[in-house]
């Protein structure tokens, strides 16, 4: 097959949907919102949600010259996710699209759209959330979506067709060949009909039917991401002045340590209980399409790593609490003898005294 010069090529119904995603809360009860909830359209592995997040349109925009529509994803786990998706046309040629993908991700009016859009919609959402943050966490991404090419293309041909590295990593560069290679192992596609290429800040999503599935495991990986960090910088501060209060150890101490310990097993039981709901949040079983996708994205945006942190500061954690118990046995038990010793040297000196 001979390949239409780039520049000849128009994309049919492009998309550009622009991500922020706050760590809101400790928790957002979702049953006190009365939202429809999210489902994968396609059934194509064993991934499903385990408590789907909640969904909220909330209506039209116009961003950057480009209408659009604005919508909310909200997780029970405390994360919500904006969404502004802008129409491009019906069909537009492929360096327009290139055009846009690199500048409207880009704008600075975005920030203060996002922040003035988030205000509201925490209004919104108050009476469904438990111990807000003052200062949210944020991540962001975008994805670059079209519903097919004129004239058409296989999802085969495409990454040769597209200036993928251009879109995917928003930079106008003559890229290497190993960066090239590298973009190849996260590009996934189910049949000829779809393609996905996942990068750090960008997505391209090819999909004839329209269907946002992948953006929306793309979106769940970013969410448990910002909720793992929260966590690990529990940790962190829970573990950070441990060696030196060690350090200073008494037995006479004891009630310090008492307070120190039942602090350092309730910082475990809340992250392990975290840790568990949100591997409850999405499950992958089978090792097919969207499965891949899910942990392709985790180790590209570093959540598998920070999940594999996460699990050593616990561990750790756990051996503290188990030393500092060890030792407060210790104590009471030297407490103990001196007691009893006290008693008996007591009783030896009454019967003495009495005796003379």
């Amino acid at each position: 097959m001979i390949l239409p010069r780039k520049n000849a090529m128009r994309l049919r119904s492009p998309r550009i949907a622009l991500y922020r995603l706050f760590d809101l809360a400790d928790e957002i009860e979702l049953d006190r919102l009365d939202l429809p909830r999210t489902r994968l359209v396609r059934p194509r592995s064993a991934v499903r949600f385990g408590e789907p997040p909640a969904e909220l349109d909330l209506g039209p925009r116009r961003f950057s010259g480009y209408p659009g529509r604005l919508s909310a994803r909200i997780y029970p786990f405390g994360v919500v996710a904006l969404r502004l998706r802008l129409d491009l046309g019906e069909a537009v040629e492929l360096a327009v699209f290139r055009e846009a993908a690199l500048a409207v991700p880009e704008t600075p009016a975005l920030e203060p759209f996002f922040e003035g859009e988030l205000a509201g919609l925490r209004r919104t959402l108050a009476p469904a959330v438990s111990r807000p943050f003052s200062e949210p966490e944020e991540e962001e991404f975008a994805v670059l979506f079209f519903a097919g090419t004129d004239p058409a293309l296989p999802a085969s041909r495409l990454l040769d067709a597209l200036p993928v590295a251009e879109l995917v990593l928003g930079e106008r560069e003559r890229f290497s060949p190993e960066v090239q290679r590298e973009l190849r192992r996260y590009a996934f596609s189910y049949s000829e009909e779809d393609l996905a290429v996942l990068g750090y800040e960008r997505v391209l999503l090819f999909d004839s039917e329209g269907i946002w599935d992948v953006a929306d495991l793309v979106e769940f990986v970013h969410a448990e991401l910002l909720e793992l960090a929260y966590y690990d910088r529990l940790l962190a501060e829970a573990l950070r002045d441990l060696p030196e209060e060690l350090s200073r150890y008494s037995p006479w101490r004891y009630r310090h340590y008492d307070r120190l310990r039942r602090r350092l097993m309730q910082v475990h039981a809340e992250v392990t209980e975290a840790r568990s709901r949100l591997s409850e949040a999405l499950k992958a079983t089978e090792d097919f399409f969207y499965a891949r996708v899910l942990r392709a994205a985790g180790r590209l945006y570093g959540a598998q790593e920070l999940a594999e942190a996460t699990a050593e500061k616990l561990e750790v954690l756990a051996d503290l609490h188990a030393k500092i118990a060890e030792e407060q046995n210790f104590a009471r038990a030297q407490a103990v003898e001196v007691g009893i010793f006290a008693l008996i040297l007591f009783e030896v000196l009454r019967a003495l005294l009495g005796g003379g």
